[in-house]
């Protein structure tokens, strides 16, 4: 497989990541095994962002539970305060009454601003994912191409190796048969006896 040298420079649109179905890739294991650690900077700044945008994210959704369940209490505070006020014409409960629809109005407008920053987050997170999808594919790609001239390198080794081993190998065979050659001209030129002994007395 030959991928390239020069660097590359890929182009994703975003119907690509509709199209494939992309994940939020800091929250995809097979993305966080091979890139939580040991990636570039590009990449570190991108997967933050995205980070940095889900939890903006749950903040929000934590914050709008929060004031919804407010809602409730609160207005069965003004009914009850209102009640009071019609029926006893108590001061004390229109301060208490004009202090609750205050608050009243801050959480329907914390709900609002909550809304409206919520119905963006799902673009933001679009794009920093593809930013990080676009930084993901071309690391991925210079990697590929390092490790291909790596395995280049690794090849010609082998093929070399492979070449000295053939040759080694050549090389015993040869002394192997010189060596049974001298051993059976001088067993049969002295005989097995007298081949014995030389052999206690000269073979290492």
């Amino acid at each position: 497989m030959f991928l390239g040298k020069k660097q590359i420079d890929i182009d994703l649109a975003e119907k690509i990541i509709k199209k494939n179905k992309i994940p939020i890739l800091t929250q995809y294991e097979p993305w966080k095994k091979l890139f939580n650690e040991g990636v570039n900077k590009e990449i570190k700044v991108f997967a933050k962002e995205l980070d940095d945008i889900l939890k903006r994210k749950k903040e929000l959704e934590r914050e709008l539970i929060k004031l919804q369940n407010q809602k409730p209490k609160k207005m069965a505070k003004i009914i009850y305060i209102s009640n009071e006020l019609n029926t006893n014409k108590n001061q004390a409960a229109e301060v208490e009454l004009d202090k609750l629809k205050k608050e009243m109005e801050e959480i329907n407008d914390n709900i609002d601003s909550i809304f409206e920053e919520l119905e963006v987050i799902p673009k933001l997170i679009e794009e920093k994912n593809l930013d990080l999808l676009k930084a993901t594919v071309k690391y991925s790609y210079d990697d590929m191409n390092k490790g291909e001239s790596r395995l280049s390198e690794i090849q010609e080794v082998i093929a070399k190796l492979r070449k000295e081993l053939t040759l080694l190998r050549e090389e015993k065979e040869q002394i192997e048969e010189k060596v049974n050659y001298i051993y059976n001209f001088l067993h049969s030129l002295l005989g097995y006896k007298d081949m014995e002994k030389l052999d206690n007395k000269l073979l290492k």
